[in-house]
């Protein structure tokens, strides 16, 4: 439910994830955000800035990642169709919709949602966030590092940006790009 999320990943990240072979981009993704989290009574309870919602979501997209064990060519479509087809209030529908065209299994997704293993899950991607020291989302690394450059950068213009940072043969799908200006 975050719109900053959801634009850079719908118009900036999934095309140039489709555009890129993996050895351009490698691309990792941890659905957390601006969320907090607290262990009651033995099970993590989690507050996410854009409400309880956002929440849902994020859990449904830990849960994915995890039943397509981290491997970004399997999740990466799901995680677009999940930021284009989800509506306020509308999450499980997207999952079942995004699950079934996507190769994902909704059953898998939900259990996992409904069972200690979402909440842990949860719990990974909030400890991956705080050791990144993320300030807001979008939080774009790239090569292990984050500076506000890179943020602006990549923000503005992802595919350019790689294509102009990528030291290895160029790709086809850079061949054609006009060459982007550094930001900030």
């Amino acid at each position: 439910m975050c719109p900053y999320c959801r634009k850079f990943i719908t118009t900036q990240l999934y095309p140039a994830f489709t555009a890129l072979p993996s050895s351009v981009l490698n691309l990792t993704i941890v659905p957390y955000g601006n969320a907090r989290e607290r262990q009651q009574n033995g099970s993590w309870e989690f507050a996410c800035q854009h409400g309880p919602v956002e929440c849902l979501g994020n859990l449904i997209a830990a849960c994915a990642l995890n039943y397509t064990s981290y491997q970004a060519e399997d999740y990466m479509p799901f995680i677009n169709c999940m930021e284009l087809s989800t509506t306020h209030g509308q999450e499980l529908s997207a999952l079942h919709k995004c699950a079934a065209a996507n190769n994902v299994s909704e059953d898998d997704v939900l259990t996992c949602m409904k069972n200690k293993d979402g909440g842990n899950l949860m719990h990974e991607m909030a400890l991956e966030t705080e050791a990144a020291k993320v300030h807001y989302v979008p939080w774009i690394v790239v090569n292990g590092q984050h500076t506000t450059s890179i943020q602006n950068s990549a923000y503005k213009e992802l595919m350019g940006f790689l294509c102009k940072t990528y030291t290895g043969p160029q790709p086809t799908a850079c061949k054609d790009l006009p060459k982007p200006q550094v930001v900030g």
